[in-house]
C-alpha cells in the first residue's frame, strides 16, 4: 500500500535528501529561548494527551489512540483509523478542519512514502506492511500546550459529531 501523494502536506514531503529540515538563525533563536520552558511545555502535552485518551477511549473500537508514555515529548496526536473504509481517513479530516480543527496526515517516514528515497521503493516495498497501514490510516490532530480544557472538549465534541456521521 502507498500513501496518496495527493494527500501530502508539501512541508513534510521531500525531494532531497539533507535539505529539509534547515535550522535557520531566527528558528534557532526561538528555539533557544523555548528551552527555559520545556519542562513545562513537556507537561502539558502530557496532560493534554492523557485528557484526549481518556475522553476519546469510547470511538477505540475504530481508533487507535497514542500510548500515553512519559518517555514520549508528544509533538502531535496521532489518531490510527483500525478498519477504515476507503478514503476514510482522508474523510474524517476534512470534517474535522470543517468544524476548525486542524490535521495533518501522517507524513511518511519509510522509503516507500518519500520521493527522496524513491531509489529504495523497490527494495522495500511490501516489507513494511505496519508503516503502509498506519501511514495510508493515520492522521495528526493538535495537543499544543495552549490548549485548554474547553478546546480539548471541542475536539472530542467534534470527534463524536464526525464518528456519528461518518463510522456509526
Amino acid at each position: 500500500m502507498r500513501l496518496n501523494q495527493n494527500d501530502f502536506d508539501p512541508r513534510f514531503t521531500h525531494d532531497i535528501i539533507g535539505y529539509n529540515f534547515k535550522t535557520m538563525e531566527l528558528q534557532a533563536a526561538l528555539g533557544l529561548t523555548q528551552l527555559k520552558r520545556i519542562d513545562w511545555i513537556i507537561e502539558r502535552r502530557w496532560e493534554n494527551v492523557k485528557y484526549l485518551n481518556e475522553r476519546l477511549e469510547k470511538f477505540s473500537s475504530v481508533i487507535q489512540l497514542p500510548k500515553y508514555d512519559e518517555n514520549v515529548s508528544y509533538m502531535a496526536y496521532p489518531i490510527v483509523i483500525k478498519n477504515p473504509k476507503e478514503t476514510a481517513q482522508k474523510k474524517i479530516r476534512m470534517k474535522l478542519e470543517q468544524k476548525g480543527i486542524e490535521t495533518r496526515p501522517l507524513f511518511g517516514c519509510i522509503p516507500t512514502q518519500q520521493p527522496a528515497y524513491s531509489y529504495l521503493k523497490d527494495k522495500y516495498e511490501g516489507l513494511l506492511p505496519v508503516a503502509d497501514f498506519v501511514g495510508s490510516n493515520g492522521f495528526y490532530i493538535g495537543c499544543h500546550q495552549y490548549l485548554i480544557t474547553e478546546d480539548l472538549d471541542y475536539v472530542v465534541k467534534a470527534f463524536g459529531d464526525v464518528y456519528d456521521e461518518l463510522l456509526g
